[in-house]
């Protein structure tokens, strides 16, 4: 076997390497969830529709729901569905239902006579909470009467009678345009087969009428999704552009809405959110911070414990140059820090592709991936390079103050450096993030927070110190410095003690 990877091995299968692996690894599937709850308590980052009947004679009770990602993609939610009567601020709760819909979803329910006796005495609320992934919501709206057997109540734009009809069409709707793609859903109750959906678009608030419209397809009760190509068409959408959309039943009466400003999809903006929050939140940290300890006790077992030993001196004499022992076991390290960043890093990319069926996008994987292991790499390097210098008890508490001082001190000096000479000014921010960025090319820990820093530029301010080729730089110079500067000593040192 290779002699690298015969020392990988050895470094890699070790109770302790593998036990915080398996950690890292749970943290890691942790984080997912962390990063599901963080997007589910946001307010308002999806699209949901529905739309509710209640026939006052029997008690039947239909609901259409579906809800709609950042993406115009339906995503999966928990939905709790409350009837309730009384006053505004004084509601009281008659019945509840909850389901889980994995994209669109109908409940059918029956309600009982006590309930529909309410109906006499005062108004009947729907109350719709939705939770997903990506946020939740919560609507409560008055149930309005249809007619004098139906009352409806819905979240979307409601089609009405234009006169012709004796009643109006239950119907919501939304519009998205995704690139160049023009998304019609569409949730609807009909009377009968045979309905068609036509739509019309128009700049600012002008109607498009019923002969400008075009036919987008049939519609049937419940869930209708239109996909149309507008390059095809030669449109183009701007900010300001609406679309008017027509049922026309069988026998050629159309009921039409208002118009509706088509949602503008912006690709990718799911991704842009989960890493925001995987950036933003402590897990990355937490692995960055806590693995180096793994490390430098990689260099002690590698290193600084045989060379104590005399096992080094051992190997000498057998024929092993110095410099293979030197570079194997260097080799060896850095093959687990980089190992060990991609098995984190998938566990977590996994499971929150598996939670919200959307991953971190590749290349911010690379950059977070890149950004770990560098860190890792640079300061196991550092670690290396004290062992080739001290052994034992020694090497352990030298690697540990290393440790300790670029994980936590160097920070602490800088935010007291910072405010010993802006003291609480309007520049100490501006400043502090300098100096804070300026300490991190200082330090071998620092290429995580670059990586976290440019694939989340929301969550952190512009610094003017952080130069992309100085951090390749830096994190590039804090590998080799030290891995050289260990050679020449190593090849030297006394290796008997």
């Amino acid at each position: 076997m290779n002699p690298a990877l015969y020392d990988f091995k050895r470094a890699f299968v070790r109770p302790a390497t593998i036990i915080a692996l398996a950690v890292f690894i749970l943290i890691g599937i942790g984080l997912s969830y962390l990063v599901i709850i963080s997007l589910g308590m946001s307010a308002g980052a999806f699209y949901p529709m529905f739309l509710a009947k209640l026939d006052v004679e029997t008690g039947e009770f239909t609901i259409h729901y579906v809800a709609y990602d950042l993406e115009a993609n339906p995503t999966t939610a928990h939905v709790e569905v409350s009837i309730l009567f009384g006053e505004w601020k004084s509601l009281e709760v008659v019945k509840t239902f909850t389901f889980n819909a994995k994209g669109y979803h109908v409940l059918q329910a029956s309600l009982d006579s006590d309930v529909l006796g309410l109906l006499s005495e005062k108004e009947l609320f729907l109350r719709v909470a939705s939770s997903t992934p990506f946020g939740f919501m919560d609507t409560t709206m008055v149930f309005q009467p249809k007619n004098n057997k139906t009352m409806s109540a819905s979240l979307g734009e409601i089609f009405i009678s234009n006169g012709e009809a004796v009643e109006s069409i239950l119907a919501v709707g939304r519009a998205f345009l995704k690139n160049s793609e023009l998304i019609i859903t569409l949730l609807a109750e009909l009377p009968s087969e045979g309905f068609e959906l036509y739509y019309a678009l128009s700049s600012g608030l002008g109607w498009a009428g019923f002969d400008k419209a075009l036919l987008a397809g049939n519609v049937s009760t419940g869930l209708t999704v239109f996909r149309i190509n507008l390059s095809e068409l030669g449109v183009n959408i701007t900010d300001t552009t609406w679309v008017a959309l027509y049922l026309k039943d069988p026998e050629g009466v159309t009921y039409t809405t208002n118009p509706i400003l088509i949602i503008r999809v912006e690709t990718g903006v799911t991704q842009r959110l989960i890493t925001n929050v995987v950036a933003g939140s402590a897990g990355i940290g937490l692995f960055s911070q806590f693995f180096p300890i793994v490390v430098l006790y990689l260099a002690y077992t590698l290193v600084a414990k045989p060379k104590g030993v005399g096992a080094l001196e051992f190997l000498i004499a057998r024929p092993v140059t110095r410099l293979e022992i030197y570079v194997t076991r260097f080799l060896a390290g850095v093959l687990t820090a980089t190992v060990s960043t991609g098995v984190f890093l998938t566990a977590l990319n996994s499971s929150i592709f598996l939670l919200t069926g959307y991953s971190i996008e590749a290349s911010n994987m690379l950059i977070l991936f890149l950004g770990v292991a560098g860190s890792l790499i640079a300061f196991y390097s550092v670690c290396y390079m004290v062992s080739t210098i001290l052994s034992g008890g020694r090497y352990l508490a030298v690697s540990i103050f290393l440790y300790l001082f670029f994980a936590m001190i160097m920070d602490i000096l800088v935010f007291i450096t910072a405010h010993l000479m802006y003291g609480f000014t309007p520049r100490l921010g501006e400043e502090l993030f300098k100096m804070l960025y300026t300490a991190y090319y200082f330090n071998p820990l620092g290429s995580t927070r670059f990586a976290t820093y440019y694939v989340s530029p929301e969550n952190f301010p512009d610094v003017s110190v952080v130069n992309p080729y100085l951090v390749v730089v830096a994190g590039v110079a804090w590998t080799l410095v030290p891995a050289v500067t260990g050679w020449i000593l190593f090849r030297k040192a006394n290796l008997s003690r």
